[in-house]
């Protein structure tokens, strides 16, 4: 095709690309803080029965999203500091491996990402550039501790390494849904309301009473100020079975201010996969770096 008219279809695509992996580096920023705590939002009065955290972090784990292979289709639309993008997303992933992506527009084909446990590339094919390195680089570049299985959880629905942490967990009810975190409700709202910061990050995970699958993940860090606040919904049975969220909406206030809405489309588990991600010769290696 002419390479005009490729141009014109993905007018952003550089920077639409580069914030996409911003978003999904700062999602795991956010996810990577070694003490957590909770935040909750509106007090609706809802009857549930009392579930302890042990009981509520068991039925988290037994419904969480399980595959060995994943194939969908997602449409992605990001906007990121009132710069707006969209695009379709060809998305594999073998489960703890590896993740694939072919991103276009307009049925082009403009770029594609490949992570593992060890590196994460990307390829444009619009101007003939690519990109690669390990998670160490991210980690320097970040100042934080970033894991494929945060990635992993993120763009399946399911908890990022919560309930692992050693810290004493606390259950809770708000807005009709479980919660679980490690700071009561009352405790945060009384230090919010002094306009007092706390000194660790806080975590709040909502979860839907009938399914206990998870539909909100929030997040806030208040020293640098930075929060992430993830939605998971429209739930579908998958394999017969499973329930997996079709929509994710993500939203990561920080240095950029970014929101991302997730449609997913016909996830199917455990199909043949390939990774193509053969980099050509004539193209040149670019460095991404965060001023």
């Amino acid at each position: 095709m002419n390479n005009r008219i490729v141009c014109f279809f993905f007018p952003a695509l550089n920077s639409g690309i580069r914030l996409f992996i911003l978003f999904l580096l700062s999602a795991l920023l956010l996810t990577s803080c070694k003490h957590r705590q909770k935040i909750t939002l509106t007090n609706r009065k809802c009857i549930l029965d009392f579930k302890n955290s042990k009981t509520l972090t068991a039925n988290l784990k037994s419904n969480e999203f399980r595959f060995d292979r994943l194939n969908a289709k997602l449409n992605l639309e990001a906007d990121i500091d009132s710069t707006f993008n969209s695009f379709t997303v060809s998305l594999r992933i073998k489960k703890d491996s590896l993740i694939w992506m072919s991103i276009s527009k307009l049925g082009i084909e403009g770029a594609r990402l490949l992570i593992t446990k060890d590196s994460v590339k990307f390829m444009n094919r619009v101007n003939n550039t690519y990109f690669k390195d390990d998670f160490s680089y991210f980690s320097t570049l970040l100042n934080a501790e970033i894991d494929y299985d945060d990635l992993q959880s993120l763009l399946t629905g399911n908890s990022v390494t919560f309930y692992n942490e050693d810290e004493k967990i606390k259950s809770g009810v708000d807005n009709c849904q479980y919660t679980l975190g490690t700071i009561r409700k009352y405790k945060l709202r009384r230090v919010m309301s002094k306009g007092k910061e706390l000194n660790d990050p806080v975590q709040s995970i909502y979860m839907v009473p009938e399914t206990f699958k998870i539909s909100r993940i929030l997040f806030y860090d208040f020293n640098p100020s930075r929060s992430l606040d993830a939605r998971f919904s429209e739930f579908t049975p998958v394999d017969s079975a499973q329930l997996f969220p079709l929509k994710m909406s993500f939203i990561v206030k920080a240095k950029k201010n970014i929101n991302i809405d997730i449609q997913y489309s016909k996830p199917r588990l455990n199909e043949e996969q390939s990774f193509p991600f053969k980099i050509p010769d004539n193209y040149e290696q670019i460095s991404y770096k965060e001023k």
